[in-house]
């Protein structure tokens, strides 16, 4: 049996069995370990957290918990523990928004074929377990090599979003990505946006086939780049789409994003605002060249002439070393995801969507600046796709949660999965878009 039968077969073999259970609804992270109890207070102290109140050192296989705050200013709850003749300390992060069984409704293991054989999806479909048929729904991941669950910063984003929506009545379709887990493929950055489309477009395809789903109110919501995905899926099949959103997608070039996207992230950390200009300047002859149609070598020996051929006193405010930036320095810029990436712009895409679209971006978002990206959104779509939506959420990060700063240093911090009210507005907007209310 060759790799791919063997593959699918151990998909099949997941279809046979009952799905697993959201049990992760609290991160332990350990942080350190003491043998007096007085010492807690000691390490604590040198991390800058100050508690809430006066704590008592626990009995052997009784844990307690108590509530601080440290540099992030979030609150953070401790659980300490004695064992082992110590006392041991976690720090725990609520996930209070991922779902845990019994779930009010039917999950189904799926696989699914597209145009590349060696890959077939695996997947998840959920759906209502009275009624239909349902209105379906693909969900799609931003940039990286992400499964079903849409995990960052241990998050299960689209695991949130697939339970919001099927409560809400849709049938709902996630799937792990190129080369991760049992759907095969190259792994991410090896595929490259238009791999991704292609395996949406299957999705879709895919749910229109399913007796309880109605062929004609099947739409995709895609988070960054499955935000760009979207748009590519219903501008060459507007037969199959009926509408699409776009949470946290781009409208600019992904030159441009790429651009602001640093710059946004430098001054968020500090950087004055002329070094952020300097390096902005340099990483824009890189990505141009990147962006190219050179081949490997030919961009490989272009970045290193251009990095050779700055100024001494850019190179020293860079601090580029004097024998040059390394070759293994360039191939993150290299490979076939990000040379797509930089060249492919999505107002090309959103000009030929003529179904309706919801386009959303968080006020705090540092990975795709709102103002500038919504804007080019609106605009492309003003002609072919007038009763689109395009709106900014206020106090949102990337991740539609609700932020402090908008650095992703904050993700993991935030327990908060996805903003209710970001929930609420986008079903609210689907329901009345596939005729649901």
């Amino acid at each position: 049996m060759n790799s791919l039968l063997v593959r699918v077969a151990a998909s099949l073999a997941l279809v046979a069995s009952a799905p697993a259970a959201f049990a992760e609804s609290t991160i332990k992270r350990y942080m350190f370990s003491t043998q007096k109890a007085e010492d807690v207070n000691t390490e604590l102290g040198k991390m800058n957290v100050k508690l809430d109140k006066e704590w008592k050192a626990p009995a052997v296989g009784q844990p307690m918990r108590i509530t601080g705050v440290g540099r992030s200013g979030f609150p953070t709850r401790f659980l300490i523990e004695q064992a082992g003749g110590g006392f041991h300390v976690y720090a725990e992060r609520r996930r209070p928004q991922h779902p845990t069984a019994p779930l009010p409704y039917v999950t189904q293991e799926v696989v699914f074929d597209t145009p590349d054989p060696a890959v077939s999806p695996v997947g998840t479909l959920s759906y209502p377990s009275t009624g239909g048929p349902f209105p379906g729904v693909v969900l799609l991941a931003g940039t990286g090599p992400h499964d079903r669950d849409g995990g960052m910063s241990l998050h299960k984003t689209l695991a949130v979003l697939a339970d919001h929506l099927t409560r809400q009545g849709f049938a709902v379709l996630r799937y792990d990505k190129r080369g991760v887990g049992l759907t095969g493929g190259k792994r991410h950055p090896d595929s490259t946006t238009d791999d991704y489309a292609a395996d949406a477009l299957a999705a879709v395809r895919f749910l229109k086939i399913q007796p309880n789903i109605r062929a004609s109110r099947i739409g995709i919501v895609g988070h960054s780049e499955g935000g760009i995905i979207a748009s590519m899926v219903a501008a060459q099949a507007p037969a199959d789409v009926r509408f699409i959103v776009m949470l946290g997608g781009t409208g600019l070039p992904g030159i441009d994003i790429k651009s602001l996207q640093d710059a946004a992230a430098r001054r968020a950390e500090g950087m004055d605002e002329s070094l952020v200009l300097l390096n902005r300047s340099q990483e824009r002859e890189l990505f141009e060249i990147a962006a190219s149609d050179r081949t490997r070598p030919d961009a490989l020996a272009a970045m290193r002439a251009a990095t050779h051929a700055l100024p001494a006193a850019t190179r020293t405010a860079l601090e580029i070393p004097p024998e040059g930036i390394p070759d293994e320095a360039f191939e993150a810029l290299l490979t076939p995801w990000f040379r797509r990436f930089l060249s492919l712009d999505p107002r090309q895409y959103l000009e030929r969507v003529t179904c309706p679209v919801l386009a959303l971006g968080g006020e705090k978002d540092l990975q795709v600046p709102p103002a500038e990206n919504l804007e080019e959104i609106e605009r492309a779509l003003a002609s072919r796709s007038p009763q689109s939506v395009v709106r900014q959420l206020p106090g949102l990060n990337h991740s539609f949660q609700t932020a402090r700063t908008g650095k992703a240093s904050e993700y993991f911090l935030i327990e908060e999965t996805v903003a209710p009210s970001a929930l609420a507005f986008m079903s609210t907007w689907m329901k009345k878009v596939v005729g649901h209310e």
